[in-house]
């Protein structure tokens, strides 16, 4: 099971839209994680159309973490469905409610970072939305857990130059860990001008994602408009749905691979 983290450089490139196009795609049972230290409570307010979270998310954890609780045990009591039934589990975990709520949650980052973790036990991988690099990095505990980091972008001039300026503060944290996660581009909207393949190289990063551009469809999942007929059988979901089976598939290969590597070296 696996730990994706995504976040973005500046602007707006759709990586909340990404991170629930993924987690409503993905071939196993998933959590995804608000963990944006500004809050907007899109996923809320847009696709679940304003679902009340009943005081469920980081801030009860952190509340839980103040008391001395373990956050493992009470992690997934502690989120909402993305969907009603089916065979795979589908959960959101709600993110901070009012400004600078973030910064009482700095020393609760490691410990949840391992909370999240240790659902690889439980058969569920994570999806983490942390939305917008900031100057000093993103949260290291959140770092430290991801199995790989995608830096959501779209392919306009503007978007890869704010890439450009941030995501050398995203390689010099990741190359301070002890283990070190993937890094990884989500292009939403390629060929708007660039290519993934331009994009890929001019970065020295490789594409993991090709998020279609679709606004109306895209809309769905941000602003909680009506579904289209067929909607999840569409083009939209179906690219998302191929994402998802693409970045899952490529780090069970990795983890069999490193799996092999410990095992020849005992």
């Amino acid at each position: 099971m696996a730990v994706i983290l995504l976040t973005s450089a500046t602007g707006a490139p759709g990586v909340t839209t990404a991170s629930l196009g993924l987690a409503l795609t993905w071939p196993r049972h998933v959590l995804l994680a608000d963990c944006d230290r500004e809050p907007g409570q899109s996923v809320q307010a847009g696709y679940l159309r304003g679902m009340d979270h009943g005081g469920r998310g980081l801030m009860s954890l952190a509340h839980l973490n103040r008391e001395g609780s373990p956050l493992a045990p009470e992690l997934w009591r502690q989120t909402l469905p993305l969907v009603d039934g089916g065979d795979v589990q589908r959960r959101f975990l709600p993110g901070f409610t009012s400004p600078g709520a973030s910064r009482l949650f700095e020393h609760v980052w490691p410990v949840l970072g391992e909370a999240l973790e240790s659902l690889d036990g439980q058969g569920v991988d994570v999806l983490i939305d942390a939305g917008r690099l900031s100057t000093g990095g993103l949260p290291l505990g959140l770092l430290s857990a991801a199995d790989v980091v995608l830096l959501t972008l779209r392919s306009s001039l503007r978007s890869l130059a704010g890439a450009r300026i941030h995501l050398p503060t995203l390689n010099d944290q990741v190359a301070a860990l002890p283990q070190q996660p993937a890094v990884g581009l989500a292009v939403v909207g390629a060929g708007r001008p660039y290519s993934t393949s331009e994009i890929a190289a001019q970065f020295a990063v490789p594409v993991w994602a090709e998020v279609p551009w679709e606004p109306k469809s895209a809309d769905v999942l941000s602003d909680g408009e009506r579904e289209p007929r067929r909607f999840f059988e569409g083009s939209f979901m179906g690219r998302l749905r191929a994402d998802a089976k693409a970045v899952s598939d490529r780090l069970s290969r990795a983890r069999q691979a490193a799996t092999l590597v410990s095992g020849g070296t005992r």
